[in-house]
């Protein structure tokens, strides 16, 4: 019992090794089949038996091994380039270049693998290429390319982007950004104007007030000199009479001098003031950006990307140009 289990044995064991060589079988049975016709030509009939097994079991040979060179190779290996991130548009196509190891394997059908199937394969390009093309929504993704038989390239990570509705967001917002400016520079130039006239009509008011207390010192004065003089013109006689009109006279002229002399004096500050009014009208408003709590960029909006809008804060755009780095999202 134990010798038939080995000569099973060693008969599975010799026909796994056949069919492992049968591709190769046929370079040994061609010249088998002319020892054999030499060895049985006194013999017709076991020389043709022999012939045509030999001759079937070499044709059978010849032709797995013509199968096995013209079969390609299975893939070891396939990876796909370029590997960097990539940012797409939503109504556009990334191409991408297949690698695939052993060269001379060809897969019959690759299969697109993604995370929310934002992407397409389009795999009629050829063997060595692909196009990615978007299913018309936006997000992030991870793709790779699998082979029939399980095998996953490399993984690439792609945006899909709507640049064209974020260009018409920009532009809004630009647009909205540019309003509020003009609004708030119209109503600080108006609050300025506002309290450019009152403050004139202070100055105005008080130099009034001043040019009249003047004028009542002025005429108590003229009246105590009068009375002076009249009283001195009693007193004195008419050589005190004829000084005292040549006192009032001079009194008089130093009045009008000083008169005109302020007069002029309150037209240089109103034309001064009127100067100054429209050189701050005429001044630009200068464009403010915002900077985030521990950034290192200014942006044009407190909240672009991760930011904090309550930590955020203004600084003038000429500021921050010397110091910080312009957002490439928003600016």
């Amino acid at each position: 019992m134990g010798k038939t289990l080995l000569n099973i044995f060693l008969v599975l064991i010799c026909l796994g090794v056949l069919l492992s060589l049968l591709p190769y079988a046929w370079i040994l049975f061609i010249p088998a089949i002319f020892l054999y016709r030499r060895k049985f030509r006194e013999e017709p009939l076991r020389k043709k038996k022999y012939t045509a097994a030999l001759g079937t079991l070499s044709l059978l040979s010849l032709c797995a091994f013509g199968y096995a060179q013209a079969s390609p190779p299975d893939v070891e290996k396939i990876s796909i380039s370029p590997t960097s991130n990539y940012e797409m548009d939503v109504n556009s196509e990334y191409p991408i270049n297949i690698q695939i190891q052993p060269e001379d394997a060809r897969p019959k059908k690759l299969e697109l693998v993604t995370d929310n199937g934002l992407l397409t394969l389009d795999y009629s390009q050829g063997e060595s290429s692909c196009l990615l093309k978007s299913s018309g929504k936006t997000g992030e993704t991870n793709v790779c390319l699998k082979t029939p038989d399980g095998k996953n390239s490399n993984a690439i990570h792609i945006s899909v982007t709507d640049k064209k509705a974020e260009a018409e967001a920009k532009k809004k917002a630009e647009e909205e950004a540019k309003k509020k400016a003009e609004k708030e520079a119209k109503q600080k130039a108006e609050a300025e104007a506002k309290q450019k006239a009152e403050e004139e009509a202070r100055l105005q008011a008080e130099a009034a007030a001043k040019q009249q207390a003047e004028e009542e010192v002025r005429l108590q004065a003229e009246a105590q000199a009068k009375q002076q003089a009249e009283e001195e013109a009693r007193l004195q006689a008419e050589a005190q009479a004829k000084q005292q009109a040549e006192e009032e006279a001079r009194l008089q002229a130093e009045a009008q001098a000083k008169q005109q002399a302020e007069e002029e004096a309150r037209l240089q500050a109103e034309a001064a003031a009127a100067q100054e009014a429209e050189a701050a009208a005429a001044q630009p408003v200068e464009q403010m950006v915002w900077l985030s709590a521990t950034g290192e960029k200014y942006h044009r909006i407190p909240n672009c990307g991760n930011m904090n809008p309550d930590k955020a804060r203004q600084i003038p755009l000429s500021q921050a140009e010397g110091s910080y780095e312009a957002c490439k999202n928003c600016w």
